[in-house]
C-alpha cells in the first residue's frame, strides 16, 4: 500500500515509514509496492500478482536480514506459501482493518493464525491494538508484540505556526469520506449548533466515495456559508489547513481505528481534538487534558463538547494547546522509528 501520483493519500503513512527508516540506515534494496487505490478488478488482480511475484523473487535471488510486510490480509496467500521456505525473521505490521477483515473470513483467519505463530515480531499501532491482537490470538506472546505507531508524526511537516487568533470557533474535519469516518455525526453536530445561535466555522477536506453526499447534506441544511469545502489537500499543505483551526474534529466510529493519524497531526500543530471514545484515537486524547472524548455517533454529545470547549477562558485554552503539542512530541517521527530499528536489530542478533 503506497501512494501513487493519482492517489498521493493511499498508504502515505507506509511511504513516511519508509522514508523515515532509509533516513536511519535501513536499506530497502527490493520493495515490492501497490502504488494507488483501483476499483477495476482486472486491474486489482494483475497488480496482485506482480506484487506476489516481486515478492517471490526478492525472497530467493537476493540477501537481506529481514522480510518486513505491511497489512496481513493483503500478503495472507504469498506468506502462507513462504513459509516453509523461511530462513530469516519475518516482521508483520497490522494496521487496523487487515485483522478486522480476517475476523470476517474463517479461511483468511485459519491462514493467519498459522503465519502468526511463524512470526518473529507483530507491530501494532496501539496499546488498544495490540490487546485486541492478544484478545483474538491468545497463542501469541506480549513479547512478540511491539507497539510503533503507524511511522509517527514527522514535526517538520505538522508543527504550530505563529498566527492571529479566529474571531469565531473554527472546526476541523480531515479525513477519507466514508461514512464510519463520522461525517455526518460531524455535519448533525453542526446544524445543532446553527439551531442554537453558536458561532463557528467549519474546515472539511478529503476525498472519497461520499463526497457528493457530504455536498449534498451541507447545501439541505443551509450550512454552505458556515462550511468551507476544502477537496484533496497534499500533505504538505496540511500544516496551514491545522493551524486555521481551533478544533479538530475525529468523529470516525470505524473498529479499525487502530491509532487515526490525523488527530496527532493536528495536536501537533497546537490543535486540541474532539474524538470519538473508541479505537486508537481514545488512546491519546485524553478529556479535560489536550481535548474531549464523546460518544461514538452521539451527534449531541460532541455538539456539547464543542460548546464546553468554547466555554472554556483563555488560560484553560492555552493550556490545552500546549498539552497537544507535548502530547505530539510523543509520537515524533525520529524517535519513535528509531526504537523500532533498535527492536528489528535485536531480532537479527538473536536469529
Amino acid at each position: 500500500m503506497f501512494p501513487s501520483e493519482d492517489d498521493p493519500l493511499f498508504g502515505v503513512f507506509v511511504k513516511n515509514f519508509k522514508n523515515e527508516l532509509e533516513k536511519q540506515g535501513v536499506e530497502f534494496p527490493r520493495p515490492a509496492l501497490i502504488k494507488g487505490k483501483t476499483n477495476s478488478k482486472t486491474k486489482k488482480l494483475i497488480n496482485y500478482i506482480t506484487h506476489y511475484i516481486k515478492i517471490i523473487l526478492s525472497f530467493f535471488m537476493y540477501d537481506y536480514d529481514l522480510v518486513y510486510a505491511h497489512y496481513l490480509s493483503h500478503h495472507i496467500p504469498i506468506l502462507y506459501i513462504l513459509l516453509p521456505f523461511k530462513k530469516k525473521p519475518l516482521i508483520v505490521n497490522v494496521h487496523g482493518s487487515d485483522i478486522i477483515s480476517i475476523k470476517e473470513n474463517s479461511l483468511l483467519d485459519r491462514y493467519a493464525t498459522k503465519i502468526l505463530r511463524k512470526t518473529d515480531l507483530l507491530i501494532v499501532p496501539t496499546s488498544y491494538f495490540k490487546q485486541a491482537v492478544l484478545n483474538k490470538y491468545p497463542f501469541i506472546k506480549e513479547e512478540q508484540l511491539f507497539i510503533s505507531p503507524s511511522g509517527g508524526i514527522d514535526s517538520s511537516n505538522f508543527y504550530k505556526k505563529d498566527r492571529t487568533p479566529n474571531k469565531v470557533l473554527t472546526l476541523g474535519y480531515i479525513s477519507r469520506f466514508i461514512k464510519e469516518k463520522g461525517w455526518q455525526t460531524f455535519l448533525d453536530a453542526l446544524v445543532l449548533l446553527k439551531q442554537e445561535n453558536v458561532s463557528f466555522k467549519a474546515v472539511m477536506a478529503g476525498k472519497g466515495p461520499d463526497e457528493t453526499k457530504i455536498m449534498d447534506y451541507i447545501k439541505a441544511y443551509h450550512l454552505s456559508s458556515q462550511v468551507s469545502f476544502l477537496g484533496l489537500v497534499k500533505q504538505n499543505e496540511l500544516v496551514d489547513v491545522y493551524n486555521s483551526l481551533d478544533l479538530y474534529i475525529f468523529p470516525t466510529y470505524r473498529e479499525a481505528e487502530s491509532l487515526g493519524l490525523t488527530g496527532l497531526e493536528a495536536m501537533s500543530c497546537g490543535v486540541p481534538v474532539i474524538a470519538s471514545n473508541m479505537a486508537g484515537p481514545s488512546t491519546y486524547v485524553e478529556n479535560g487534558f489536550n481535548g474531549f472524548l464523546f460518544e461514538p455517533k452521539d451527534s449531541f454529545d460532541l455538539h456539547k463538547k464543542i460548546i464546553q470547549f468554547k466555554a472554556l477562558d483563555e488560560n484553560l485554552k492555552s493550556s490545552y494547546i500546549q498539552n497537544a503539542i507535548n502530547t505530539g512530541k510523543k509520537y515524533e517521527v525520529a524517535y519513535i522509528n528509531s526504537i523500532l530499528v533498535d527492536k528489528l536489530s535485536d531480532i537479527i542478533k538473536h536469529n
